[in-house]
């Protein structure tokens, strides 16, 4: 994956970002996470999520998708499966960025909600779950992209 390739993504979530009146118009959920999809066209598709305290994704992939994301409030935790488990911390308004078939478990575990903007591109059409296992993950199926 190249810079090249990830720009349109880093694009769509910067003007996004710029919003101020983005913020104003999220509900934090009791618990796990709350989806607003901002744009889908044939390039790109861009969700905000609202993560209430505690909320994770789970180990997951998105299908043939590229992705971006970028913390707006609060901070999350990304662990990522690279053959082994790496983690990392992003706070308001770091960016991160990875190819198809990247497999990683998003994590808001602090006391207070987070709100990330998301892109993928193509459209998100598919995730693949995962099982970890401490050394290794297992794949444990697939399902749609969100409608």
């Amino acid at each position: 994956m190249t810079a090249l390739a990830m720009q349109p993504l880093l694009d769509a979530i910067r003007t996004y970002a710029d919003d101020e009146d983005l913020l104003g118009r999220v509900q934090v959920p009791a618990n796990g996470r709350e989806f607003h999809l901002l744009r889908r066209d044939d390039d790109v598709e861009v969700w905000m999520i609202v993560w209430a305290p505690g909320a994770s994704t789970g180990f997951h992939d998105h299908g043939t998708a590229t992705t971006a994301f970028t913390v707006l409030q609060g901070s999350l935790v990304e662990h990522n499966w690279l053959g082994g488990l790496q983690i990392a911390d992003i706070g308001p308004g770091d960016a991160r960025a990875h190819a198809a078939g990247h497999v990683h478990d998003v994590r808001n575990v602090g006391s207070r909600p987070a709100i990330s903007l998301h892109a993928y591109a193509p459209r998100l059409d598919a995730m693949h779950r995962y099982h970890f296992l401490g050394d290794r993950i297992t794949l444990i199926g697939a399902e749609p992209g969100r409608p």
